[in-house]
C-alpha cells in the first residue's frame, strides 16, 4: 500500500537522515535516478546502507551504500546537489521504506530501504 507524505520540512532534513543512519545503517538500498534527460536508472540495487546525509553546508544530499563486506568493500556515493524538496516516506510497508529527493532540475532520486534486510543479517 503506498502512502504519500507531506514534505519534509527543509530545517529537518539533517536531523531526520542522521536518525535514518542510526536506524537503519546495513540495510539493503536501492537508488533510483528518474530525469528527462536520462529516463529512469537504478544506480545501486539491494546494496548495505554506509550512510544518509544532508550538509546544510554545501546544500548537498547524499547516500552512500556499500563498503561493510568483501562483497562492497569501497562505499559507492550518490549525491543531489541543491535539493529542492524531499518526500518521506512515500512507500512504507513492513518490510520497506522509501524516500524522494527532487533536485532544482527536476530530476527525482528515489532511495528504498529494504528493511527485511536488517533481521535477515542478524539471524543469518
Amino acid at each position: 500500500m503506498e502512502q504519500r507524505q507531506p514534505e519534509l520540512p527543509r530545517d529537518q532534513w539533517r536531523e531526520f537522515f542522521d536518525t535514518m543512519t542510526r536506524d537503519y545503517e546495513g540495510a539493503d538500498v536501492t537508488i533510483e535516478v528518474v530525469s528527462e534527460s536520462t529516463g529512469d536508472t537504478v544506480a545501486a540495487e539491494r546494496i548495505p546502507l554506509a550512510y544518509v546525509e544532508y550538509d546544510p553546508k554545501d546544500d548537498q544530499f547524499s547516500v552512500g551504500v556499500g563498503g561493510r563486506d568483501g562483497r562492497y568493500p569501497v562505499v559507492l556515493r550518490h549525491a543531489v546537489d541543491h535539493p529542492r524538496k524531499i518526500l518521506t516516506d512515500t512507500l512504507q510497508q513492513g518490510t520497506m521504506r522509501a524516500f524522494d529527493v527532487f533536485d532544482a532540475e527536476g530530476g527525482q532520486t528515489i532511495v528504498t530501504l529494504h528493511l527485511a534486510s536488517i533481521s535477515e543479517r542478524a539471524h543469518g
